[in-house]
């Protein structure tokens, strides 16, 4: 156990970390450049290992600044793991990938952006008119089709270019 992990022990639940036993090399590599950066940045953030899904690594950022900093609008916590594994990939051969959260915001935009896209598919059904979402990156995007996906007088589809890049809902063809 790293000396973060160690620290955090008392904090958290067992239910909610993995065992770091359960790690390759290259996934301990991912967590302990989590640990350098968090260390660095001043934000007295801790890196805490929550699931392992291969290729990726879940990890979420608890502590000092993380929620004010990182948890608004994501756009600096997508950063910030799009850097982490960019660097990863350039320390190790696997394809490890870290996913990163910032004090539950992922989960909690994942369940905002679910009701979002239920409210709009009532509107869509209600008014038979396709809807338009704001622009969302690839991830959240996933989130709004699979929410529909079982809807059978709704369907959805993205369109449009990256960084602009939508989901729009629309009525299915009967």
């Amino acid at each position: 156990m790293t000396d973060m992990q160690e620290n955090l022990a008392t904090e958290i639940p067992a239910s909610e970390t993995v065992d770091l036993a359960a790690l390759n090399a290259d996934q301990r590599a991912g967590l302990t450049l989590m640990e350098e950066i968090c260390a660095a940045s001043g934000l007295g953030a801790t890196p805490v290992l929550r699931s392992l899904q291969k290729p990726y690594i879940n990890i979420e950022l608890i502590g000092g600044d993380t929620r004010a900093t990182l948890g608004r609008m994501g756009q600096a916590l997508d950063a910030l793991q799009f850097l982490c594994n960019t660097i990863l990939s350039r320390r190790i051969t696997s394809d490890v990938r870290l996913l990163l959260d910032a004090e539950g915001y992922r989960t909690r935009r994942a369940d905002v952006l679910r009701q979002r896209a239920l409210e709009l598919a009532n509107e869509v059904k209600t008014l038979n008119q396709e809807a338009e979402l704001e622009p969302l990156p690839a991830h959240e995007r996933r989130i709004i089709h699979a929410a529909l996906a079982d809807d059978p007088e709704i369907s959805t589809y993205s369109e449009g270019e990256e960084p602009a890049r939508r989901v729009v809902i629309s009525p299915r063809s009967k």
